[in-house]
């Protein structure tokens, strides 16, 4: 029994590991495939460059899911999944843009992490109840190991996504004010949306890369789709932030009905910071109660000691003397 819960101990701790470091190795893995196929691509653009494909069909955010053809490439099984259950596909394809996995093999990698995180826990599962006396038939071992793997890999790989997503949302929350004075700022200074747009995500590079690179795909979008709610729709698909929402619906409504921006940008501004002014008044409001338990367990032992020690070894002292 002590065997079996040292290896549910140490399963734990490495699952811990496992959840932690994984979302870091995703995004430099990717920011790493992503520079060598840039690098590629433009070798060879430089070797053909006239040759040009007219082929401008697709114009959504490719991460891997054609409308035409495979797609997964030649993976059959991969294949035989996205034909019979395209919801479930749809789902992983928006949890992959809000995690901003906008690679073209992003879905199939996204898919073998789920298969190789299912295999991985089918193995586990079966050294844990096979190895230890639990008096469970082999059958039973065998297929409880299976509906575990399945399940636990395909909620595991979702949880690392969904993690990586509101992460990559927060961060995008965090420079909506900004944003917003930027924006007032550029457009009272006499430059259109799209020239504000793109200026501001170069200004914001450093200090917030996330909405940086967001604000810059805009800016293009801007550039080569004529309907402007085609853009702020996409970018609200892709941030999932109420802010930007916001933002995207003022701008929209201000370029239809011909408005002035800097006014509609002010009272956004006005209100971002109303709303970053009272989230931090009620985390303020939240610290007693978030206190107590750091109190109870690791102040208050030690004042009891400081306050009650010298009593007790007076006390002690007064005993022995007799």
């Amino acid at each position: 029994m002590n065997e079996f819960l040292l290896d549910i101990f140490s399963i734990f701790i490495a699952f811990t590991v496992y959840l932690w470091v994984k979302p870091y190795a995703d995004i430099w893995a990717n920011k790493i495939l992503a520079m060598l196929r840039i690098s590629l691509r433009m070798k060879k653009v430089g070797v053909q460059a006239t040759a040009v494909d007219d082929n401008f069909e697709d114009t959504d955010e490719n991460i891997g899911l054609t409308k035409k053809g495979p797609m997964f490439g030649n993976n059959k099984i991969f294949n035989f999944i996205g034909e019979k259950y395209p919801e479930f596909i749809d789902h992983m394809k928006n949890l992959l843009i809000k995690a901003g996995m906008r690679q073209e093999n992003a879905l199939e990698e996204f898919m073998r992490s789920k298969f190789t995180s299912a295999c991985a826990i089918f193995l586990i599962t079966l050294l844990l109840l096979g190895t230890n006396d639990f008096d469970i038939p082999f059958y039973l071992v065998v297929l409880l190991s299976i509906i575990l793997g399945i399940y636990g890999g395909h909620k595991l790989t979702d949880a690392n996504m969904e993690m990586l997503a509101n992460k990559r949302k927060e961060a995008i929350e965090n420079g909506v004010p900004d944003l917003v004075d930027l924006l007032v700022i550029c457009t009272e200074s006499g430059l259109d949306l799209n020239n504000s747009i793109r200026r501001i995500a170069r200004e914001m590079r450093a200090s917030n890369p996330i909405l940086a690179d967001e604000l810059s795909l805009t800016s293009i979008e801007l550039e080569m789709i004529a309907d402007h709610h085609t853009v702020f729709n996409n970018l609200e698909n892709r941030t999932d932030c109420l802010e930007i929402k916001t933002i995207s619906k003022t701008l929209s409504q201000a370029l239809d009905y011909g408005s002035s921006l800097s006014a509609s940008l002010k009272e956004l501004a006005v209100e971002s910071r109303q709303k970053r002014m009272l989230l931090a008044e009620g985390k303020a409001a939240q610290a007693p109660t978030l206190l107590t338990l750091p109190m109870m367990f690791f102040i208050m032992p030690c004042l009891f000691i400081v306050m009650l020690g010298p009593v007790i070894i007076g006390m002690i002292n007064s005993f022995t003397a007799k």
